[in-house]
């Protein structure tokens, strides 16, 4: 065992009776690719949807939106009825942010779950307009 001469890993004796090949088939090492900073307001903008399980809160929100600034940390939250309120809830953001700072939002990152499919498209619309 390569590994373990190297004294990389270290076997226990229930997993020494196990073959070389199944062990370090076990072992895998993924890429980190690395994170760059955001050196100016709205460059990234990071969003994210949520159901709230277990709490209900007034006029029957069960879900909520955020909006995190890479650059500044800055964090919007907005309650919701549905989720399929949150392109609508972006495009409030968008213009929000837009009035307040007089810069526009460059990029925006999800877990891209299907609530964010009119996000694609809103942002296909933009990239190709901005041509």
């Amino acid at each position: 065992m390569k590994l373990q001469r190297l004294e990389l890993i270290n076997l226990h004796d229930k997993q020494s009776s196990k073959c070389d090949i199944c062990v370090e088939s076990k072992i895998t090492n993924k890429t980190c690719y690395p994170v760059e900073c955001q050196i100016e307001l709205l460059g990234l903008i990071h969003t994210d949807l949520a159901y709230l399980k277990q709490t209900m809160f007034r006029g029957g929100k069960n879900y909520f939106v955020t909006f995190i600034d890479d650059y500044s940390r800055y964090a919007k939250v907005y309650l919701i009825i549905h989720k399929d309120e949150a392109f609508d809830v972006f495009l409030a953001y968008k213009t929000e942010v837009k009035n307040q700072l007089n810069k526009k939002i460059k990029r925006t990152k999800s877990d891209r779950s299907s609530e964010y499919v009119l996000f694609n498209e809103y942002r296909v619309k933009n990239v190709l307009s901005m041509k």
